[in-house]
């Protein structure tokens, strides 16, 4: 009767898994939730950007670049070139030059999207490979792609190159690291070493403020490497910083030697910082409270100003927090490592700008310096709530992320495409009024926007909220793309109308179609 019931259980029971097919399946299993992250930290920002992506718009150079990159091929490249840029000009040169009307400037912000999915995955990756945790690591693979520069090269066609050039120097960071980690005098790691000066001088060539993101990686991995002493960090850190330095003096005396030669003309603009005092009180007051203001814009006429400093405060509270606790659990060393990386990294990854001469204070040149002190931000948040259950944490990061996504939906639909899509309506309804006829030249005359004109609460340089007709010239442009668009196949279509721009129509003349861009107030929300 055993030997029945024995014989009953071995016929009747489920055979044993082997090692290897549950090891493949182990496989299959990370697998696909490597592919479903993936697809995830691409979505992010491109379900954040998408009405933003897809609204009917440009701005200011858009127009400009557009009609350029198909009537005067090289303008584009030399103007560029002449701000010491030639790699962004040829970027823009070739996407301009399939790009056939404003309509389908949409791909190229597709394209923005796209790469910041890039930025998130490469940034998620690569933190994890410098040991940061997987939630600190999605954290900041999140978030980073959301902050207000991210929200400009997104919501911008030219921006595009942008990401490219951060997402470059990111390569460059990690392809050092594997220098580094290579056996010294070996020919693999004379390659490594050449091939990330290599990035980094594409990348300054393409945008120099986004080729220090380079500086990035190099924060996470300053945070995340407790084990090294103060001498070995000195020398790691001194060795990535100098290598950064050498590959943007490439950059400037390439460009030196190809102005000197007359291959391109330099541009005025570019000049040395002779007032550091005044250049680093404006440093604080504007770049560097920008960056630490993560969810609240900065604004021209200060709105909003009161909330703007408290969430620039609140961040800086909780970094000096994190510095503190990190100086009392690892030591007075590991706390004078911190500091020195959150007091030199930020400026460090700002540099381009501060050598500069100009004071004039953009989102998108501040990428780096964003994502250098997000990087201690997180890293500052999960040690102030390491008391905390795992529950209470995931709930503050996901209400966190779930604020960052939204406020960068927002900023970018709401500030970028709505008002620069006003404009270009007005346009597109003046230019539908006229009527071509051979033998007449009907007139136009487009009266200019003015400062008290925009259509949005927030105002910020020529980012958020601005307008793009308040100029002289972007109106010419503007009209001169709409007609092309509504009028593809008609040959000259310059010769055929007249047009003119001011601040008031003429008195005493007519015009066959006064386009008012005044009425652009008319489309005011509070945003």
């Amino acid at each position: 009767m055993n030997i029945d019931k024995t014989l009953l259980a071995s016929s009747t029971a489920v055979p044993a898994v082997g090692p290897a097919l549950a090891t493949d399946r182990a496989r299959t299993r990370i697998g696909v939730r490597a592919w479903v992250l993936t697809a995830f930290l691409f979505l992010v920002p491109l379900v954040a950007y998408w009405p933003a992506t897809f609204h009917d718009y440009g701005l200011r150079d858009d127009y400009s670049n557009l009609r350029e990159a198909h009537e005067e091929p090289g303008k584009v490249l030399k103007f560029c070139a002449s701000h010491a840029r030639p790699i962004y000009g040829m970027l823009l040169q070739a996407s301009y030059g399939q790009t056939s009307s404003v309509r389908n400037l949409r791909w190229m912000r597709l394209l923005s999207a796209l790469l910041l999915g890039a930025i998130s995955l490469v940034s998620f990756r690569g933190l994890r490979a410098l040991r940061w945790s997987f939630n600190a690591s999605l954290c900041f693979a999140l978030a980073v792609v959301l902050v207000p520069s991210a929200q400009v090269i997104a919501g911008w066609a030219v921006g595009w190159p942008y990401a490219a050039a951060a997402l470059i120097a990111v390569g460059g960071f990690f392809t050092a690291e594997g220098a580094l980690a290579a056996a010294a005098g070996s020919a693999r790691r004379l390659v490594q070493w050449a091939v990330a000066l290599g990035l980094m001088v594409l990348s300054a060539l393409i945008y120099q403020p986004s080729a220090l993101f380079y500086v990035v990686p190099l924060s996470a991995a300053l945070i995340a490497r407790r084990e090294y002493g103060a001498g070995r960090c000195a020398r790691w850190v001194g060795i990535h910083l100098g290598m950064v330095t050498a590959a943007m003096a490439m950059a400037y005396f390439t460009m030196t030697a190809l102005y000197a030669t007359g291959v391109f003309v330099k541009s005025g603009r570019i000049a040395f910082e002779q007032h550091w005092t005044d250049k680093l009180g404006w440093f604080v007051q504007e770049p560097l409270t920008n960056a630490l203001s993560l969810l609240v814009l900065n604004d021209n006429n200060h709105l909003d100003r009161a909330l703007y400093l408290g969430c620039a405060g609140s961040v800086a509270l909780i970094l000096l927090g994190g510095a503190v606790l990190e100086w009392r659990r690892h030591g007075r060393t590991r706390g004078l490592i911190w500091l020195a990386g959150l007091a030199g990294f930020p400026v460090f990854s700002f540099a381009v700008c501060l050598i500069a001469s100009e004071h004039y204070a953009t989102y998108r040149t501040i990428f780096a310096m964003t994502a250098v002190l997000l990087c201690f931000l997180i890293a500052s948040i999960r040690s102030l709530t390491s008391g905390l259950g795992t529950g209470r944490r995931l709930a503050l990061a996901a209400a966190a992320c779930a604020a960052l996504f939204f406020t960068a939906q927002h900023h970018a639909y709401a500030l970028l495409a709505v008002p620069q899509g006003n404009e270009w309506q007005l346009i597109v309804d003046g230019a539908r009024q006229v009527r071509l006829q051979e033998g007449r030249r009907p007139s136009i005359f487009a009266i200019k926007s003015s400062p008290a004109d925009i259509s949005t609460a927030t105002i910020y340089h020529d980012e958020f909220g601005s307008l793009s007709s308040n100029s002289e010239w972007v109106p010419k442009e503007m009209f001169k793309r709409a007609m092309h668009d509504l009028h593809p196949d008609v040959p000259n279509l310059d010769a055929r109308y007249d047009f003119a721009t001011g601040a008031k129509l003429p008195s005493g003349r007519h015009f066959d179609v006064i386009i008012d861009l005044h009425r652009l107030r008319r489309f005011y929300s509070d945003n």
